[in-house]
């Protein structure tokens, strides 16, 4: 009769990395990353007027200008005194080839001070200017 032969158990610690939750971690942090990084858009905190016909600005949409209840303006979301945004328009629509810009104001302003600035944005060179709105939801 032959008796099986067992393993001989050894009585040293094996050091070995185990990755397995190494992966999990990074993996979870990067499923966070992508869901939060959209999210991150800065954003100048202003009410826009409704309007039933708004349409979603396209991707290669040109300058924005933002003009906030309490008077502050923003050039693609970078704050500008008053004083500057006609040389600053002009320099920067002095060579291109498409002269558009788009507004957003507050709803809370006076019509005149959106006037104002249009009439701006035109004396510093610009022919379209888009004024952006949002659409009510139903």
């Amino acid at each position: 009769m032959r008796m099986a032969m067992l393993p001989e158990v050894q009585d040293e610690l094996r050091a070995e990395i185990n990755i397995t939750p190494l992966v999990d971690v990074v993996l979870v942090l990067l499923v966070i990353f992508m869901v939060v990084t959209p999210l991150l858009k800065p954003e100048v905190p202003i009410e826009l007027p409704v309007a039933d016909t708004s349409q979603p600005a396209t991707s290669d949409a040109p300058l924005t200008l933002t003009l906030t209840a309490d008077g502050t303006l923003f050039l693609n979301h970078e704050p500008m005194p008053s004083e500057a945004l006609i040389p600053q328009l002009s320099a920067i629509y002095g060579s291109r080839a498409d002269k558009t810009i788009f507004i957003e104001a507050d709803q809370a302003l006076p019509y005149g001070r959106v006037v104002e600035l249009m009439d701006g944005c035109r004396a510093a060179g610009v022919t379209s200017i888009g004024v952006i709105t949002k659409k009510e939801h139903s």
